[in-house]
């Protein structure tokens, strides 16, 4: 299943999550290919040179969160931070290459993508809004949600399940958890478990 089935399959309550495998900023990708906009040629300029690697991601929140610019900009910091510890606690650095090559020997899922000749890096564009219930959530919560979506990248590339991490396991019987992943394929430490002795008739 492609990323953009997998995370249009997910459901946080603090956010919502827009991705595509194609590189763009979707933030200013109207400025950028509307010629009547004054801003079009600096936009696609600066477009046409950021280098198509990792993954491209934004935080944003609209005026309709709140009518304080310094709640606005509160909300997206707090979401951001939740991403790039979960991007951190996954081996990636903030733009989601892979930063930790050592731990790879100790995951199922890198070795299959490195077995499949396949990336470590995540790819595409990301776009997560902010929605209203992130402004009194805790933080806990926003990462799993945000964790959550890093997982369905990571999902999309491996072709597997995520293993799950502290921060997603005291979140699964949370009504924002959604277990996709995790009942895709079982993970590498459930694959470990000890076959049953059949009994004697």
């Amino acid at each position: 299943m492609s990323a953009s089935s997998l995370i249009a399959k997910q459901t946080p309550k603090t956010f919502k999550a827009y991705y595509t495998p194609a590189y763009k900023s979707l933030v200013s990708h109207h400025v950028a290919t509307d010629p009547s906009h004054p801003l079009y040629e600096t936009q696609r300029r600066r477009q046409a040179e950021k280098k198509e690697e990792g993954l491209w991601w934004h935080a944003t929140a609209s005026a309709d969160l709140a009518k304080s610019s310094c709640i606005r900009t509160w909300a997206r910091r707090r979401l951001r931070n939740a991403v790039v510890d979960e991007l951190k606690a996954r081996g990636y650095d903030e733009t989601g290459k892979f930063a930790k090559p050592k731990i790879v020997p100790q995951r199922a899922d890198l070795m299959a993508r490195v077995g499949a000749g396949r990336t470590l890096d995540l790819k595409g564009s990301l776009r997560l809004h902010v929605q209203a219930p992130l402004i009194p959530a805790k933080y806990l919560d926003i990462r799993a949600e945000a964790g959550a979506v890093i997982d369905a990248l990571e999902s999309a590339t491996t072709n597997g399940a995520p293993r799950g991490y502290a921060s997603e396991r005291s979140a699964k019987n949370r009504s924002f958890y959604n277990p996709l992943a995790a009942s895709a394929q079982p993970s590498w430490h459930r694959t470990q478990r000890p076959v049953a002795k059949s009994r004697q008739r």
